[in-house]
């Protein structure tokens, strides 16, 4: 791994270009992407093994010839060996290595080069103050593995103290408000049970200093976004990333999920990697255009989202996306081959009565079975929340399923700390 000082060096020297690109209008953005993106294509082109083939020579002339390249997995960089993505002869000390979480079921150790990962770290910056927080704000972040104290934090800016994600939510509470903080960050299943553990008058307690929350690596919905927000009182802002490109969008005070364009090109495509219109759903794909050490072009990240029209109350002309459902691989398939994302179970563990959370699991025959966590404060019986939650998902999907039901105590994390709300071995 690289040392923070040659990134430390990039992240000050990029921050005023960084705090200007919001106002750059979005004709002149689009521009900066293209010749990013035709820099980077010439880079690959010349430098890396994957990228030898012809379809990478020639530059583009608009970014939607960009879909005109192949569309890339995780899958496919690994099948095809990570080396051959690699810039050969690197030295260490230029590059930084992240592994993604293994979530989807296999990791990658991604190498992100000096340089890119400076710009991120200010857009990182950009995004914190944009959204109303103090350098000197104490932060409880809660994670499932210890963060590096940065060169910024031994200056006593950004206070963190990490709280470990595997904990219980006992004592995930008595950790954080042993801090108190003044932003909590966290997964949404985190910070919904963090939420439940709370007496009144340690919420009373908690509130005091509080001032925001940030989510990250979940879908957060709109009523999981509602209840945090009631349930702490203060503002509620994610972001989405992921290690292969590091951070893509993160929320403003306004409410919307800017994209950024600065760093990277994010498209939205259909089943055959074509752009659909704005508005319409489709697959992530995404490509750091500033990277060197590792860039992935066309980079399909596996969730669902679209991008919304231009415009914004808070000034920015960043475009703006929203995800919806779930990863593409989050869903049970019904009678019919009709599918039913993550994002329908989080909105009736939501609004069930007696329903804390849920997690849904379809085996290769598929049976579907729901692990539900009981909410013990709404008084209501294991048997009544289940014949509740029957109903409420008969009437979403109109059609009879058969479900069958488990109580448990908690939300599964995966390694990285994330829930994992559903799952499927059925291949109908």
């Amino acid at each position: 791994m690289s040392g923070g000082l040659a990134v430390a060096v990039r992240e000050l020297a990029r921050l005023p270009e960084v705090w200007r690109a919001p106002k750059k209008s979005s004709a002149e953005l689009e521009q900066r992407a293209l010749a990013g993106l035709n820099a980077m294509l010439a880079h690959c082109h010349q430098h890396i093994q994957a990228y030898a083939g012809p379809e990478y020579k020639v530059p583009l002339s608009s970014v939607g010839e960009l879909a005109a390249l192949p569309l890339l997995t995780k899958r496919d960089v690994l099948d095809a060996g990570v080396d051959s993505f690699r810039t050969p002869g690197l030295p260490s000390s230029q590059y930084r290595v992240d592994v993604t979480s293994g979530t989807t079921g296999t990791k990658l150790e991604v190498w992100h080069d000096a340089d890119a990962y400076g710009y991120h770290g200010a857009t990182v910056l950009r995004r914190f103050l944009l959204s109303g927080y103090r350098p000197w704000w104490r932060i409880a972040h809660i994670k499932p593995f210890p963060r590096p104290v940065r060169w910024f934090q031994r200056l006593g800016l950004f206070p963190r103290t990490v709280v470990g994600a595997g904990q219980s939510d006992e004592e995930i509470k008595n950790q954080v408000l042993a801090v108190r903080p003044q932003l909590i960050m966290g997964y949404p299943v985190v910070l919904r049970g963090l939420l439940r553990s709370l007496t009144p008058a340690e919420s009373v307690r908690l509130k005091r200093t509080l001032r925001m929350v940030m989510t990250d690596s979940e879908l957060l919905t709109d009523e999981v976004a509602e209840l945090l927000a009631d349930g702490f009182g203060v503002p509620v802002l994610d972001e989405y990333s992921a290690y292969e490109v590091l951070t893509v969008s993160s929320q403003c005070r306004a409410g919307a999920m800017h994209v950024d364009d600065d760093r990277v090109w994010l498209e939205i495509v259909d089943a055959d990697g074509q752009a659909v219109p704005d508005g319409t759903e489709g697959s992530v794909v995404v490509t750091h255009y500033r990277e060197r050490a590792m860039p992935l072009i066309r980079y399909a990240l596996g969730d669902r989202a679209v991008l919304l029209p231009p415009g914004c109350a808070c000034g920015s002309n960043l475009r703006r996306m929203k995800l919806v459902d779930g990863r593409t691989n989050d869903f049970v398939v019904l009678p019919g081959g009709r599918r039913v994302y993550s994002g329908v179970f989080l909105s009736l563990a939501m609004f069930t009565p007696g329903v804390a959370e849920c997690m849904v699991r379809q085996d290769e025959a598929g049976a579907i079975t729901v692990h539900l966590v009981p909410d013990v404060a709404a008084g209501v019986g294991f048997e009544e929340a289940v014949a509740e939650f029957r109903r409420r998902f008969g009437e979403l999907v109109d059609t009879p399923v058969e479900l069958t039901f488990v109580q448990t105590d908690r939300v599964a994390l995966t390694p990285g700390g994330k829930g994992r709300f559903v799952e499927s071995a059925y291949g109908g």
